[in-house]
């Protein structure tokens, strides 16, 4: 201010003589002068807050009427269900939680939220997407949507105006699943967020269908590898049978053990008679060469007895050894072939039990308005834009202002 008021000074010409010679001060016209500086500086600086508050005023607008006229108007509806599980101790908890697979209550509260979280990711999916498509003319009601709308769209370009229009949710809180479709008229968002909520049904019958199947085959499988080898040793112990012409090699040495105490007790009293008759001293007696050949014919019989029972790998020793292991495998097997199927009755009584299915809590309604565009939200949006290109301009003008004065 001073240094312009000094370069007014010198542009007088006039020097102290001259001033006191003046009609007017010199004071008087060094303060007109300021006078005139410091207006001129305030009619600049309204000058740029009338521009800075241009600036605001139009992006404010801008906002307004490209939400007015550029912007489709969306409406919205939403649709609550919750994917619930019968308990498999008989329904005491079926309603109490989401249950994806076990028998054991807190297997099925830790495994709660895995159903939830999967229909979820498929609702989200390509795949969802595509079976929609097939349901309803998914181009139609999101052509607004759409870069090319009257063109057939790509696949991408479908998926991408089918996710911005369906937003789907887990709510771990309340344990239910929320879907929210935002589509440029109050009959399609309800359209397709019905469809949704039926393919939703669907999927959840398949996971059950699966999950039941899967749980089946695992014993199955074990039930029919078990029949196999229950088959198996039935089939080698009638070969043993047939080869060795025996039906019961048990019973067989049973009887051999039999006659060999039969044997031992005839041989007994022989020996007891051919003594007695030795006793006479005389060899010529008529009943010494009987006595004598029934007690040698009573060792002969004991012998082959006891070799024919215990006497190599012919005898019944050995025969009723591999009998009894082939046995004995037979048994294993009719017993682990009975365990198998009560396990398979058992998981058959529990998956029949154990069932998914799907709870809608609330239908979908469209909204009679709008829910987009949000004119508040655009006004908040267009002030901020226009406060930052009006903070851009004051900097661009005081950077000139600055080269200027340089």
């Amino acid at each position: 201010m001073m240094e312009a008021i000094l370069v007014s000074e010198q542009s007088t010409g006039y020097d102290e003589s001259e001033i006191g010679a003046s009609p007017e001060p010199t004071g008087s016209r060094a303060l007109a002068i300021a006078r005139d500086v410091r207006a001129a500086s305030r009619r600049a600086r309204r000058l740029r807050e009338v521009t800075y508050l241009a600036v605001i005023v139009a992006a404010l607008v801008a906002a307004l009427l490209w939400g007015q006229f550029v912007i489709a108007p969306r409406y919205e509806a939403e649709a609550r269900f919750a994917v619930r599980g019968s308990s498999p101790d008989g329904g005491q908890g079926g309603g109490t939680g989401l249950l994806s697979s076990g028998t054991n209550s807190g297997i099925g509260a830790g495994m709660g939220f895995v159903d939830g979280f999967a229909v979820n990711d498929f609702l989200k999916s390509r795949d969802c997407m595509l079976q929609l498509a097939k349901r309803l003319d998914l181009q139609k009601l999101l052509a607004a949507g759409l870069t090319d709308p009257g063109a057939h769209p790509s696949q991408e370009a479908l998926f991408k105006a089918y996710s911005q229009a369906v937003t789907v949710r887990f709510n771990l809180v309340e344990q239910e699943n929320v879907i929210a479709v935002d589509a440029f008229s109050p009959h399609g968002s309800q359209q397709i967020a019905g469809a949704l909520l039926q393919l939703a049904g669907e999927f959840v019958q398949k996971m059950d269908a699966q999950g039941v199947q899967n749980t089946l085959d695992v014993d199955t499988a074990r039930l029919r590898e078990a029949e196999s080898q229950a088959m198996d040793a039935a089939n080698a112990v009638a070969s043993w049978r047939s080869a060795n012409r025996n039906i019961d090699p048990e019973a067989e040495s049973a009887m051999v053990l039999q006659m060999i105490g039969q044997l031992e007790n005839e041989l007994n009293e022989a020996r007891i008679s051919y003594a007695k008759v030795q006793a006479f001293g005389n060899p010529d007696h008529p009943m010494l060469i009987p006595a004598r050949t029934q007690v040698e014919a009573l060792e002969k019989q004991l012998a082959s007895a006891r070799q024919r029972l215990a006497g190599g790998s012919d005898s019944q020793a050995s025969r009723l050894k591999t009998y009894s292991q082939l046995k004995n495998a037979q048994t294993f097997a009719d017993t682990n072939l009975t365990a198998a199927r009560d396990a398979y009755q058992q998981a058959l009584r529990e998956t029949s039990r154990l069932r998914r299915y799907l709870t809608v809590i609330a239908r979908p309604v469209a909204e009679d308005m709008p829910s987009s565009p949000n004119f508040g939200l655009l006004a908040i949006e267009g002030l901020l834009a226009g406060m930052l290109l009006a903070f851009a301009l004051s900097i661009v003008l005081g950077s000139v202002r600055t080269g200027r004065r340089a």
